[in-house]
């Protein structure tokens, strides 16, 4: 007799053949049980194995099977069995292939009552009403109903089986596996009816607690610290929990998390482990650590030891129950990886670290809880059932569970913390910035409120006294980018960071050449009290071309490490924060997701509890501080967006162009022409009309002064203004939203004064008429948001909140409202009273900023619920911020919506090309980004297929997890070929997608269509003829880097000036993202490949799906979008057409535009824009960085696209270095970062980049002295 047990986890398989085991020592049966966990192996040998072994079969069950990888080959496997199949707890699709004896879930009998019956018991049972997550409601349900139908006969009988099946598996006991063997021999092996004893199933206590050492498990909490007294006396550090499934302990595979507990408690911390019968935990939670509970034992810390979810599996997670629990109770929740789908030598050995499916179910669904710490602590090897422990990985993760517990445990005024802010690219000038945030006005909130808070704390006298004690003080003693507050002996670095040996091959002997003086580092920062603040050290490669051309791997050079040893092992910080978005520590090289402690930044972090300031819009890269610098975030806000407006000569082109339309003459226009010319709006096709000329000129008014920009720097715990406010909510709801019913309130407007809203949301950019009724439709749309806002109250009296006030004055503002937009619009006094009550939720949120005592608190050790990143536009749900920042469930993308706009933007992109080139593009450059996708819900990722001509399918439970092709004659055009450059963020978090878009390449390539017809299948066949490969490989059309690096390094090299040829940023972007992902899931470097895929293309393109971010806001846009765009050009000889996908205002959808036309609207809205520049001028020192920033990725667009027009840096030279009253407001706040953008102008013109005068040059070159005299002597040294 065969049975076939088929699963992707191994929790039941050990007790199952110990169980088989003693049935045929006992009967002497000739019993083979065959156990295939899928999960952990579904090699093409498992699958011909299992093929070869199901004929001979007396009966298959199966249960947790659920990736699409497994379920479809499984099911057609099935298909073939002739003996009966029992499939519970899994994808439907395998639920329905149970057919047990005469009871069969493939072709129901109506008319059989028992059957019928039986149906509605069934549909409760598959996965989409619950599956794993709640298997208790499950038994439940079939208990009762098992006795009955047991003693009845025929069909009856076999749908006790089935419904026993649960019973036995769910309560998976080597005695219950006993006795699951014993029922199937008797019913389903001919001959053996009534040999074999039959017993029902032993049902165990859906909750308990455990401990190793008692003899049996506790029910309640007051039985376990009765025990805990007697028997652990003295343990005073802290209490954690360690949550594990039931069948976990019922199945005897407890060494791992036994291992985990005595770490923990040879440090002292008192630990229990609670179980749940099945993936809710909600029930152990509830009843043991609930502070409501009468039954409530205080805790300090919550591990999740089970891989998944606390509320859920895989079939799906509860994550909103989950948050409501863990607010309760309010303490971190660690989310342990036990490796269930990977052998341990297979993590250990790949650069990949986790699977895609392990990354999915152990690291982004229990993200969604506020889970934090991801980390791979146990396994199973090859050929074993049994979790084994990862010793040096479990002794690593004691001590930082020890120390999160220390950091709860210990009074405020005993503890020492250190913030580290950072200094990218490393000059005087950006020490001390992070992305959107004003650093030293935040960071001395956050220390006046620590000090309130009882933390031993000095505090400087302002913000200039903090600033200059960091970047000034004794710097120019030791020649350093800020002031020396430690030195840490080069000996005592190598005797506490012995991983120092690692680094030295590629940096040379300790100490290095960096932040040292031979036999000591300097460690940058200050001293306040019991708070360090430190500067992080460069990572080093920024001024050495070669290392940036070529590096492909590396490791922080002994500066960075001695910085964050001496953090540790000399400061002895209780804690860590990293201040703002963001540092270099994450990225530094190792596994992917689910890092040892060889990688980087576990060596780097150590047991440091870590928490990160991160800016709310950024989700991608915050998920990479959280799965790879195990650190807790807490959000802010991004700065508030308001119309850029127009500004100096260009209100007055308005008017004249205003006038004009009134009354139309040569005079007129010919002023007109001469002031736009003055203001570089010259139109370069000269030969147009009148009347077209004029809507032309109108329309790049229009698009200047609406273009939404945000404006100056966010201040931590600082809410917006009003009028911020009021362009910030209009332009949310000018999009379509739930909360209108997934309308618009322009289209409603539109609706009320009967006009075509989809033709003037399109095409309002095409004729004047369409833009005025446009114009005044938004016109509409913001004054009824501003008159919902109202006047808002300068303060709020003593015990009135934000929200109670808000509250209490709806009533008035949704009438004000209503009111004006009934006589603008003629929309109904009610029609729109649920938007106004979703802005005011949304009001209350965004004024009553916690984000400072966010921060305290996640130093307190308290749980930080979690939080979707985002702009505030495209998900109002990320306010509050203070919050865990959190990715999304990578099976979930794109979504339908994302689906529909990334076809329409992929149609509009061919037809722009089109209209320019006459025909379409055979091949495309695309940049994938992780943040824009996970803003975008996978947009990117649509478009990308959309262009393939090829589609997403989803399972029956609604999971994305495969692509097929559109038929070409649906598709109606050719399918075009694509390059794919995706980020390293995007191969880390989305490594799904990355599956989906390389088969449907290879679908595409394999297809036997007309060459004509697809051009994928003609590159692919023409590059394998001349680079002699197989097309399968030269059908790789997904690159990145290789696994733990990140980025192209074009941006280094053209930051640091340390460029001479346009050949070798092409090479250094080729050598970096040429690592092609393979069918096999890894990642295999094939650079001439890539400049084979690359020679083809015409058009590259990127989409910016950021309200917030825009071209010349970071430099990774010219980096990527840059990048391959030269290589393109090098590799090619032609310069390629480069487009962007733009969403920067009203309207639906994206608008293409070419990237000389973003630049420029960039450099207008922004970088010359007073109303921008002031704003950041306000801010000081940060906001004079961040004008040189912009000016610098400015100059990437010139160095790797070409993009810039002269006028923009002649501009900026008028306005910011011959103003010499200008000159001297950002010279006196920031000279260095003044220096650099006399540099970087200078740079412009010797590259011919910038046509300048003579005069203009010598004039820079003397302002460059004068600056650097200036600086050099601006302080004595301090002996």
């Amino acid at each position: 007799m065969r049975f076939l047990f088929i699963t992707m986890e191994p929790t039941n398989n050990s007790v199952l053949k110990s169980a088989a085991a003693e049935l045929s020592r006992e009967f002497d049966l000739d019993l083979k049980v065959s156990i295939f966990n899928l999960g952990l192996n579904h090699s093409r040998d498992t699958w011909e194995k299992l093929e070869r072994e199901i004929p001979d079969a007396d009966f298959i069950f199966g249960s947790m099977l659920f990736s699409e990888e497994i379920v479809r080959p499984l099911e057609e496997l099935l298909d073939t069995a002739t003996c009966p199949v029992c499939m519970i707890t899994s994808n439907p699709a395998l639920i329905n292939q149970t057919r047990v004896g005469k009871f069969s879930l493939q072709k129901p009998v109506e008319d059989d009552k028992p059957q019928g019956i039986f149906k509605q018991l069934a549909s409760k049972l598959r996965p989409s009403h619950g599956g794993n997550g709640e298997s208790q409601r499950q038994l439940s349900l079939v208990r009762n109903v098992g006795k009955l139908m047991k003693h009845l006969p025929g069909k009856a009988k076999d749908i006790h089986t089935f419904i026993s099946a649960h019973q036995f598996w769910l309560n998976g006991s080597k005695e219950n596996m006993k006795r699951f063997l014993c029922l199937l021999v008797d019913r389903y092996v001919p001959g053996y009816r009534g040999v074999l004893p039959q017993n029902d199933p032993i049902f165990y206590p859906d909750t308990a607690l455990y401990h190793p050492d008692a003899k049996k498990p506790f029910a309640t909490t007051s039985e376990f610290r009765e025990w805990q007294r007697t028997n652990r006396p003295g343990k005073d550090a802290g209490r954690v929990t360690i949550l594990v499934m039931r069948a976990t302990l019922l199945s005897e595979n407890m060494l791992h998390v036994i291992n985990l507990l005595r770490e923990l408690e040879s440090r002292d911390v008192q630990c229990c482990i609670a179980y749940s019968g099945g993936l809710d935990f909600r029930p152990a939670l509830e009843g043991f650590f609930d502070p409501g509970s009468s039954e409530s034992m205080p805790i300090d810390l919550i591990v999740n030891a089970t891989g998944f979810s606390l509320v859920g599996g895989p079939a799906e997670t509860k994550s909103a129950e989950a948050v409501g629990i863990l607010k309760k109770i309010g303490v971190p929740c660690f989310n342990l990886i036990p490796l269930a789908f990977q052998p341990i030598s297979h993590w250990r050995e790949n650069n990949l670290g986790l699977t895609p499916l392990q990354t999915a179910l152990s690291v982004a669904v229990p993200e969604l809880d506020g889970a934090i710490e991801p980390h791979v602590f146990a396994g199973l090897e090859e050929g074993s059932d049994r979790t084994l422990p990862l010793e040096t990985e479990t002794r690593a993760l004691a001590d930082r569970i020890t120390r999160m517990v220390r950091l709860r445990k210990k009074s405020n005024a005993d503890k020492k913390l250190a913030i580290v802010l950072f200094n990218f690219p490393p000059n005087l000038g950006n020490a001390g910035t992070a992305a959107f945030l004003d650093v030293f006005e935040s960071l001395l909130r956050l220390m006046k409120k620590l000090k309130d808070d009882g933390y031993a704390i000095e505090l400087p006298e302002s913000v200039d006294a903090l600033r200059d004690k960091l970047l000034e003080g004794n710097r120019l003693v030791f020649g350093t980018d800020g002031n020396v507050a430690a030195h840490y002996p080069v000996e005592q670095y190598r005797k506490e960071f012995p991983a120092y040996e690692r680094i030295e091959p590629f940096w040379g002997d300790a100490p290095g050449e960096l932040l040292n003086d031979g036999s000591r580092f300097h460690i940058l920062g200050a001293m306040f009290g019991n708070l360090f603040v430190g500067q992080q050290p460069s990572f080093g490669y920024e001024r050495d071309p070669m290392r940036l051309l070529m590096a492909k791997d590396a490791a922080p050079n002994h500066a960075f490490a001695a910085f964050y040893s001496w953090l540790d092992r000399e400061f002895g910080a209780d804690a860590l924060l990293h201040f703002g978005t963001h540092g270099a520590l994450e990225f530094m090289p190792g596994k992917q997701v689910g890092l040892s402690q060889q990688c980087w930044p576990k060596r780097l972090i150590g047991a440091l509890p870590h928490f990160y300031c991160y800016c709310v819009n950024n989700p991608s890269e915050a998920a990479i501080a959280k799965r790879r610098g195990f650190a807790t975030l807490v959000s802010y806000m991004a700065p508030p967006l308001e119309h850029a407006g127009l500004y100096k000569g260009m209100r007055q082109l308005r008017e004249l162009v205003s006038a004009w339309r009134s009354r139309p003459s040569a005079e007129a226009l010919d002023e007109i022409r001469e002031l736009a010319t003055t203001l570089d709006l010259d139109r370069a096709d000269d030969a147009t009309g009148d009347e077209e000329y004029v809507t032309w000129l109108n329309n790049e008014l229009y698009l200047i002064e609406e273009r939404m920009i945000p404006l100056g720097l966010h201040v931590l715990g600082q809410a917006p203004s009003a009028e911020s406010l009021a362009d910030n909510l209009a332009l949310l709801v000018s999009h379509a939203r739930p909360e209108l019913d997934n309308r618009s309130l322009p289209e409603l407007i539109c609706q009320g004064l009967h006009l075509d809203y989809d033709a003037l949301a399109e095409r309002h950019e095409e004729a004047m008429e369409l833009r005025e009724s446009w114009q005044k439709v938004t016109a509409i749309c913001h004054e009824a948001v501003k008159r919902f806002i109202g006047k808002l109250p300068a303060s709020m009296p003593n015990g009135v909140s934000i929200t109670t006030m808000l509250d209490g004055t709806l009533a008035v503002r949704m009438d004000e409202a209503s009111a004006y937009l009934h006589k603008s619009a003629g929309l109904k006094p009610r029609q729109l009273d649920k938007l106004w009550h979703f802005l005011n939720g949304l009001l209350a949120a965004m004024l009553e900023n916690r984000e400072i005592e966010a921060v305290t608190r996640a130093l307190d050790g308290a749980y930080i619920p979690p939080s979707p990143g985002n702009d505030l536009v495209r998900n109002p749900a990320i306010v509050p911020t203070g919050r865990n920042i959190h990715s999304l469930d990578p099976y979930s993308i794109p979504t339908p919506f994302a689906t529909k706009a990334g076809e329409r933007s992929a149609e509009e992109l061919l037809e722009q090309y089109r209209r320019e080139s006459g025909e379409l593009p055979e091949s495309i450059a695309l940049i994938l980004w992780g943040t824009d996708n996970l803003k975008s819900d996978g947009e990117g990722v649509a478009q990308a297929l959309a262009l393939l001509g090829a589609r997403t399918k989803t399972d029956e439970l609604g999971k994305i997890g495969d692509v097929e092709l559109i038929p070409l004659e649906k598709l109606g055009r050719p399918r075009i070929d694509i390059v794919v450059t995706v980020s390293g963020i995007f191969r880390d978090l989305l490594s799904h997608q990355v599956r989906l878009l390389d088969k449907a390449v290879r679908l595409a390539a394999a297809a036997s269509e007309p060459e004509a017809m697809n051009f994928v299948r003609k590159h692919v066949r023409q590059q394998a003829a001349e680079l002699g490969i197989t097309e399968d490989e030269a059908a790789g059309r997904i690159y990145s880097n290789a696994p733990g690096s990140y980025g192209s390094n074009v941006n280094h090299l053209i930051e640091s000036s340390t460029w001479e040829e346009e050949q070798q940023l092409a090479d250094a972007f080729v050598n970096r993202k040429s690592f092609a992902f393979s069918p096999e899931g890894d990642w295999q470097e094939s650079p001439e490949i890539l400049r084979s895929a690359l020679k083809n293309v015409t058009l590259t393109f990127q989409n910016i799906d950021s309200f917030e971010i825009g071209l010349s806001d970071i430099d990774h846009y010219y980096e990527y979008l840059g990048g391959v765009s030269k290589s393109v050009e090098v590799l090619g000889g032609a310069k390629p057409k480069v487009m962007v996908g733009d969403t920067g205002g009203f309207g639906k959808g994206q608008k293409i535009r070419s990237l000389e036309k973003m630049v420029a609207l960039e450099a207008r809205t922004k970088l010359l824009n007073p109303k921008w520049y002031e704003a950041m001028i306000e801010h000081g020192y940060e906001g004079v960085r961040e004008i040189e920033a912009h000016l610098t990725n400015t100059y990437g667009w010139s160095a790797t696209a070409s993009a810039v027009k002269n006028w923009t840096y002649q501009q900026f030279t008028e306005t910011f270095l011959q103003d010499r009253e200008m000159l001297e407001r950002i010279s006196a706040l920031n000279p260095n970062a003044t220096m650099s953008m006399t540099r970087r102008l200078l740079e412009a013109n010797s590259r011919g980049f910038w046509e300048a005068d003579e005069g203009t040059i010598e004039q820079l070159q003397e302002l460059y002295e004068e600056l650097e005299t200036r600086i050099e002597g601006a302080h004595s040294p301090e002996v």
